[in-house]
């Protein structure tokens, strides 16, 4: 006998949290290119500006900790949930370059996609 593990209703709504995610990865992969092509645009490829730009003063240090914090975080979560809803670990390493390349506000909308997607697809205990 097979059982289905995780069914979500199929529902005609205009705005599912899917669909959000989805808005949210798109501007949050948009956003923060505008300001770091500006910076690049003034600076040049100064990569070593922009690390110091980051940890200029206090405020912008607890930004940058905290921000690296949760990414770290939204990794070991990502980690952990791939595994328990059965999806491949390789796509960990999509949301690492992803976080690390474009910024969490890209990654973490993107995985809560992919994971709604998952979740959507019916899958049979053996």
């Amino acid at each position: 006998m097979q059982n289905i593990t995780y069914i979500q209703p199929t529902s005609r709504k205009f705005f599912t949290a899917k669909s959000l995610y989805l808005l949210l990865a798109i501007i949050g992969a948009i956003d923060p290119w505008i300001f770091l092509c500006q910076f690049f645009s003034q600076n040049g490829f100064a990569v070593s500006l922009f690390f110091q730009s980051a940890f200029a003063n206090y405020i912008s240090s607890e930004v940058a900790a905290d921000l690296l914090i949760s990414a770290l975080v939204f990794c070991c979560f990502s980690l952990l949930e791939l595994k328990r809803i059965g999806v491949s670990q390789r796509w960990l390493f999509l949301y690492v370059v992803i976080t690390f390349g474009i910024g969490l506000s890209c990654s973490l909308p993107l995985f809560l996609y992919f994971r709604e997607q998952a979740l959507e697809t019916p899958k049979l205990d053996k």
